[in-house]
Formats: C-alpha cells, sequence, structure tokens
C-alpha cells in the first residue's frame, strides 16, 4: 500500500510538473518576438513584374516573394529624394514636420529629429539585436552624422555604409563625356563578378549572417542595395538579358507634356541629363542599363531571402521590402527622381509576416514610406515612440484588406510643395499655390491636368484638406565632406 501511495504521489509530482512546463513553455512562445528582415532598394521604380510599369522588365525574384504576402500597389514616399525619405522611415516623421527636405538637410542638428528615436535604436531599445549593412541612410548622414547609431553591428562599418568600388574595373567610360561616375552606366569588366560589386559584397554579408544560424533573436536584420541608383553598373550578363535592338523607349513620354504644368516644378532639383542623354544618342542603352541593374537587383533579393528560407529562422521572421522613392527615365523630361509625379513618388512595398499576410494579396489603398515603422511596431507587439509616429498601421490591411483606411497619402518635397494621391487621383500643390490634378483612372501617365478644370474643383477642395496643417521651414544644412561615397 505504501508503494501505490508513493507512486500515484509521484505521478501527480511529474503530472504537476509537466503542466508547469507547457504553460511555462507556451508562455516562452506566446512571447516570442518575431525577427525581422528589412530589405531597401535605392531608385528602383515600378519597372518590375510586381507592379507592372514596364513589359521588358524581368524580376522573377520579386514576384515570386510578392507571391508569399502582400504587396501595397498605390505605395509613395514621403519624399523624392534618398536623404528626406528614409529620415522619414527612420523616424516616422514627416518631412513637413521636420523640416528634413532635401538630401544636405541634417538630422543630427535638426531640433526636432535629434530627439526621436530612431528605428534602429527603438528594436535596440526593446531588446533586439540591431544588425545593418549597406545603404540603409542616406549616404551623408550615416557616414557622417548616425554613424552606426542604433545598430550593435554594420557592415561594412559604423562609418561607412557601402563596400568600396575603388579598385573595380569598368567596361565603360562616362558615355556623356567629363561627367562624374555617379552619371555612368555600363557592364563591369569581364574579371569583375558579381561578388566584387558593393552589392554583391552587401548581399552576402547577409545571406552568411542568416545562414550562419548564430543570430541573437529576435533580430533586426537590415540590408541596403543601393542599385539601380548611379552609376548604373552590373556583369555583363544582366545586360545581354535585355538587346539594346529591343529596348522600348518610355511609354509615358511625349514630347509636350510639361505644356501645361506650372512653371514652379522647375523650381525643384532638375538636371539637364535627359537633353545631354537624347543628344547623344545614349537613352537606350542607359535604359537597357537600368533594367539590367534592376534584374541584378532582383536575384540579390534572391538570394537573401532564399537563405532566409533556408536558415532556421524561416518561420519567425518578417520581411519588408520597400525602395526610397521611384525614377523617372524621360518622363516629364527628367532623368531622376525630385519630383511631385507618379513616377517619382511611387515605390514598392512588399510584406511578408507569417501568421499575419495571406500569400498573394494585393491592395490599391493608398500607402507611404512613413508607415513601415508603426507597423513594424505594431506585427512585433511594441508599444511605439509616445507621440512620434505619423504613419499607420498597415497590419489593419494585412489582416483584413477591407477595412477602412485612410483615402490619401501625401508626399512633400520641399518647403509648402506636395504630392497628394488617392486610389484615384493625384493633387499637386506648389508653395506658390499653382496646381496640377491627374485622373489615373484615365491617364496613368498624367498628361493631361486637370486643375483649372472647373468640373474638378470639389475634388481639388477634398485632396487639399489632406495636405498638412504645418509646414516646418527648411532645416539646417549639414557640412559637405570633401570627399564621400555615392
Amino acid at each position: 500500500m505504501h508503494y501505490t501511495r508513493f507512486m500515484k504521489r509521484m505521478a501527480l509530482m511529474a503530472l504537476a510538473l509537466f503542466v508547469a512546463t507547457m504553460s511555462v513553455t507556451r508562455a516562452e512562445d506566446s512571447s516570442r518576438k518575431p525577427n525581422i528582415l528589412f530589405i531597401a532598394v535605392d531608385d528602383m521604380n515600378d519597372w518590375n513584374g510586381v507592379l507592372g510599369g514596364n513589359p521588358q522588365s524581368k524580376t522573377p525574384h520579386m514576384e515570386t516573394l510578392a507571391s508569399k504576402g502582400m504587396v501595397f500597389s498605390n505605395a509613395h514616399c514621403a519624399a523624392p529624394a534618398c536623404g528626406p525619405s528614409r529620415s522619414a522611415i527612420m523616424s516616422g516623421i514627416r518631412p513637413s514636420t521636420s523640416g528634413n527636405y532635401t538630401n544636405k538637410h541634417s538630422i543630427i542638428n535638426n531640433e526636432i529629429l535629434k530627439k526621436s528615436v530612431l528605428m534602429p535604436e527603438f528594436f535596440q531599445q526593446n531588446g533586439y539585436y540591431v544588425a545593418g549593412g549597406g545603404k540603409l541612410f542616406h549616404g551623408y548622414h550615416f557616414n557622417y552624422e548616425i554613424k552606426g547609431r542604433g545598430f550593435d553591428e554594420y557592415f561594412p562599418s559604423k562609418t561607412q555604409d557601402l563596400p568600396s568600388w575603388e579598385g573595380l574595373k569598368f567596361n565603360s567610360k562616362p558615355p556623356l563625356g567629363g561627367w562624374a561616375r555617379q552619371a555612368d552606366w555600363g557592364p563591369l569588366h569581364p574579371d569583375v563578378t558579381l561578388d566584387d560589386h558593393p552589392d554583391g559584397i552587401t548581399a552576402n554579408w547577409a545571406t552568411n549572417k542568416l545562414l550562419e544560424g548564430e543570430l541573437q533573436e529576435p533580430f533586426f536584420l537590415g540590408a541596403g542595395i543601393f542599385q539601380p541608383h548611379l552609376p548604373n553598373y552590373a556583369p555583363q550578363e544582366y545586360f545581354d538579358r535585355f538587346p539594346l535592338e529591343n529596348i522600348e523607349l518610355p511609354e509615358g513620354y511625349r514630347e509636350d507634356d510639361l505644356d501645361d504644368v506650372p512653371a514652379a516644378h522647375s523650381k525643384m532639383a532638375h538636371n539637364p541629363w535627359l537633353k545631354r542623354i537624347r543628344e547623344t544618342n545614349q537613352w537606350k542603352p542607359a535604359i537597357q542599363a537600368y533594367l539590367a541593374c534592376t534584374a541584378m537587383v532582383d536575384d540579390l533579393i534572391g538570394q537573401i531571402v532564399g537563405s532566409l528560407e533556408n536558415s532556421k529562422y524561416a518561420d519567425n521572421t518578417i520581411i519588408v521590402l520597400w525602395s526610397d522613392h521611384g525614377f523617372q527615365l524621360g518622363e516629364k523630361g527628367r532623368w531622376t527622381k525630385y519630383s511631385l509625379w507618379e513616377r517619382a513618388t511611387r515605390v514598392n512595398m512588399i510584406w511578408v509576416a507569417p501568421g499575419v499576410t495571406t500569400p498573394g494579396t494585393v491592395t490599391n489603398k493608398p500607402a507611404n514610406l512613413l508607415d513601415i515603422y508603426p507597423t513594424l511596431a505594431s506585427l512585433t507587439g511594441i508599444k511605439p515612440p509616445e507621440g512620434q509616429l505619423e504613419g499607420n498601421d498597415l497590419s489593419v490591411l494585412m489582416k483584413n484588406p477591407g477595412a477602412a483606411w485612410d483615402d490619401t497619402t501625401v508626399t512633400s518635397f520641399g518647403y509648402k510643395n506636395y504630392g497628394v494621391r488617392s486610389d484615384r487621383y493625384r493633387y499637386i500643390v506648389y508653395e506658390d499655390g499653382t496646381e496640377e490634378l491627374y485622373d489615373h483612372s484615365k491617364d496613368k501617365w498624367e498628361w493631361t491636368n486637370l486643375a483649372s478644370n472647373p468640373e474638378y474643383a470639389a475634388i481639388k477642395k477634398k485632396m487639399r484638406k489632406e495636405i498638412p496643417a504645418h509646414h516646418e521651414p527648411n532645416g539646417v544644412t549639414y557640412i559637405v565632406p570633401k570627399k564621400s561615397s555615392f
């Protein structure tokens, strides 16, 4: 009898221990934070298979990624330039709130931004291991101001965001004679491989981090790809995918496109590149180079995402892929970003959030790069910095694509210059009060300015209400170093 009672007592103790252990395990599982793979691409417009901006593009890896998550097909930048766009993403603060409008505006000397908790800091402060490589901030901001702030490690270093371009052999000479290499394009020398390219080096670093399986969890891993930002250099194989004789000029280009556009647009950053490109018969070669570099970036995206999928982190990692703004390849007479038209503001934004996003989902509801910070905070269950973030939580749409949502999103470029985008219209107003209005249901290339048409007065009035009430004056500029990376 004593033995039987002893055995019963032991069985009850074992059961209690098992229940307690399971309770702890469930508690640990419920509090397990998801990792984050944060992939940034520079100057990538909608010329890919996800957004369908150019049928000649070849981006199978981006299409595969999109099929696994949710695409925001009507997403736009907070500002159409690297510096203010990335400052807004990393701080969650609008340019019109901070006064950070251009690439030369400082972060650390800005009275509003210097008090903000930057995204890397936010995750670091909340128990994440934060690692980054390549271009995540604007180069000047990272190398001379941020200097790795918020990152536990950075590749190549906390004062150098891009692997060096020095020593690479380029199988091209600047086609526009006498211009800086930043305005160049062409294939790499045959003995230079993708592994030697700065973006290839960054992608290999991210790949190794994932496959080595030694990242402290939860982690935030940022990989910044520089292409298709100029100079457009890629191995010859990528140029071969787009034979020059098959290259088509942009469908959205029109000779008289600026005839009904206010003169105020010319006060924005403008360069003469398209004119020189056309004069030297380089338009098709330049487009070929952009497509080639986009295809190269697609391969690198596939490499990084594939490494995650083959790692032990695959089932508990959020992926967000974004581009910092669009790019005009001749439309509206421009070869750059720096405008408030669709080609410059529309961006790529793809999310894969395990257990939240539904594979193959697409929404055309307006979204903004400002939304990334609050969305990541929501998906990781971390309370965001109080009173700081101005974007929306996109996880609302991830969980319910039909949920009520803001009708518009706003892009600013310079003091009191705004572009407002809804699912149908784009409204632009400049500092001097002049306007543009385009109906995308009929005019996707924005050829016909409807702002002076009285039939659209109500639409303009409605969209004008979305413009921020506060317009912060231009912020402090930083001192430009004598020598810098691209």
